[in-house]
């Protein structure tokens, strides 16, 4: 099983899994997942080991999802999935969390406007803005709730890319307090409130 990260603290336990394994060799190790709703393969593979890595920190429980279509584990603890490309990560705590993960790319740069203020898109390059990205995306999941406008509702304080870091942001005028690091160029976010 091939975990490449892990963060375990007393209120939350991470795990990235990076996928090198074919499907077939997935399926032997998630027997008994269900993937019969899944038609790609690549979404097959990120449902199957999602759930292996819920079994490595939560053996028995299952994910069930909310009336919103936001994660949850049938034992009352919090969960957060993301997957870019090839990394598969999860953060499971006793308290609200949100999680994401996005290869650092020109793509988030290119779909800024949609997520950054206009104030703020003429200092941007592909890190920045992916981290970005990644921050605003981890509040709404951490929200579960959608009915989120990424720029008018997700105020971030001024941030810089580096390896890893504290973000402080502004969800609807609650402060919430983020981290980063950075993952075979990839950023991983979380926030646990």
């Amino acid at each position: 099983m091939p975990i490449i990260y892990k963060i375990e603290s007393e209120k939350i336990t991470i795990l990235v899994w990076e996928i090198t394994e074919s499907l077939e060799e997935i399926i032997v190790l998630g027997r008994g997942i269900n993937t019969r709703n899944h038609k790609s393969e690549k979404r097959k593979k990120e449902h199957l080991v999602s759930r292996l890595l819920v079994n490595e920190i939560c053996p028995t429980k299952k994910i069930i999802y909310n009336k919103f279509g936001a994660p949850e584990l049938d034992n009352g603890r919090h969960i957060s999935i993301s997957h870019s490309k090839e990394l598969v990560a999860i953060i499971i705590s006793n308290k609200k969390t949100g999680l994401d993960i996005e290869q650092i790319s020109e793509k988030s740069l290119r779909l800024a406007s949609k997520f950054v203020s206009e104030k703020n898109l003429t200092k941007l390059n592909k890190e920045k803005a992916t981290l970005i990205w990644c921050v605003k995306e981890a509040i709404y999941k951490w929200h579960q709730k959608g009915g989120v406008d990424f720029v008018k509702d997700i105020i971030i304080n001024e941030l810089f890319a580096k390896e890893h870091g504290k973000v402080t942001a502004y969800f609807r005028q609650k402060e919430l307090n983020l981290n980063y690091l950075k993952i075979n160029n990839h950023y991983l976010v979380y926030v646990c409130n």
